[in-house]
């Protein structure tokens, strides 16, 4: 038996503090869907807040945003390191551990908006890697 690993970091908290909803009319629920991954590291605490904006659209009419909306989780290093230092799988694994609460966030704002019940399904995440390691600043 293979005995894991403790991770260096740890999940603290998320936030949805903005938000845009417009109904979804019509059949069909294909959607184009793009994310944006920006953070912030504090290299004296080791705080690292992942910064998340999430667009939903309708193919059919990419000028009406369906969702819109930014996202904050922020995940904290056992004991402070350089940004240089940080290990690579931490930013597959952060994006990993953060979107369960994104999607279901959408899942319930729909829900109990009482319209048509958005759920995002599993999604391939590992590129959105390189992005956040290159839009993350250092302060």
């Amino acid at each position: 038996m293979i005995e894991p690993k403790k991770a260096a970091f740890s999940f603290i908290d998320f936030k949805i503090p903005k938000f845009s909803y417009n109904e979804i009319g019509g059949e069909g629920s294909d959607l184009t869907i793009g994310f944006s991954p920006s953070g912030v590291y504090n290299s004296k605490t080791g705080e690292f807040e992942i910064n998340f904006k999430f667009v939903a659209k309708r193919p059919s009419d990419p000028e009406n945003t369906i969702i819109d909306l930014f996202m904050t989780a922020i995940f904290k290093f056992k004991t402070p390191i350089e940004f240089s230092e940080i290990p690579d799988y931490f930013y597959k694994n952060s994006i990993a551990i953060a979107f369960p609460y994104l999607r279901a966030f959408i899942s319930t704002l729909t829900l109990q908006a009482n319209t048509k019940l958005l759920k995002l399904g599993l999604l391939n995440l590992s590129e959105l890697d390189q992005p956040l390691k290159e839009n993350t600043v250092v302060v």
